[in-house]
């Protein structure tokens, strides 16, 4: 609901001030005078238009890109906390025990704690910690047979990817569109409004109209371009539903008595 809000905000904002432009045009220069110019002033906004509607694709499809690599980073994370903790059943002693709950430990740190602090890029201490509570029982078992071995070797790499997979998250937390981009999205979409104003219709209702869908339209996927920027921020964001679902299986599996 905030989100069709702060939409409509938007595009209604954008539209009012669009057709103020039109009406001051009207009442500043003669409707003879803007006739004129339709056959010239038709071919630049055709070139112009082209021109911004490949800007306005590139845009899209870089959001969201950047978008899908941050939902697949978050999956593959919560994939490999789930690994380490099955994994961790091949070892002998404590030490499983210790990797199972510091695994556990993290992903609810991870969801409870970190997620939130990402819409604002700032990362959590403490899931650092529990990352290196995992590492540290690691660290200290001596594989006694080829079996515990084979397990330790595939339990290392599986952690390898976790600790990349963290760092991606948290870097695509941060990954924004340029600034200049977003110059010269804004001011391509001003520049080509401002052309319609050099086109003249005898009838005004029907320029407004015209140039309300035309705004409206340019308005409508800058807004998408704006909701997806950030891909944990916002109404439009990847929650950490598929480390929900891990530790939902972890706790399915404890309740039944089997790992």
């Amino acid at each position: 609901m905030e989100t069709i809000l702060q939409a409509l905000v938007f595009i209604v904002g954008s539209v009012v001030v669009a057709l103020f432009g039109v009406l001051h045009v009207r009442r500043r220069v003669p409707l003879t005078v803007q006739m004129e110019q339709n056959e010239v002033a038709g071919f630049f906004i055709a070139v112009l238009g082209v021109v911004y509607g490949v800007l306005l694709a590139f845009a899209v499809i870089l959001v969201w890109e950047q978008f899908e690599d941050a939902r697949i980073i978050a999956e593959q994370e919560a994939n490999e906390v789930g690994d380490v903790y099955h994994l961790a059943n091949g070892l002998n002693g404590p030490v499983c025990t210790q990797i199972q709950t510091a695994a556990i430990e993290y992903a609810k740190v991870v969801m409870h704690q970190e997620w939130p602090l990402m819409a604002s890029r700032v990362e959590s201490p403490p899931a650092w910690r529990t990352l290196g509570s995992i590492w540290s029982p690691i660290w200290q078992f001596t594989p006694s047979n080829p079996s515990e071995e084979a397990i330790y070797a595939a339990l290392l790499q599986r952690m390898d990817n976790l600790t990349d997979a963290r760092r991606m998250r948290l870097l695509a937390s941060r990954a924004r569109v340029p600034k200049l981009i977003w110059g010269v999205l804004i001011g391509g979409g001003v520049v080509t409004v401002l052309f319609t104003y050099f086109f003249g219709i005898k009838n005004r209702r029907a320029q407004m109209a015209m140039t309300s869908l035309y705004v409206a339209s340019i308005g409508f996927v800058l807004f998408l371009v704006a909701a997806i920027d950030h891909p944990y921020a916002g109404a439009i964001s990847i929650q950490p539903e598929a480390l929900e679902l891990v530790l939902w299986r972890i706790e399915t599996i404890e309740n039944a008595g089997c790992r």
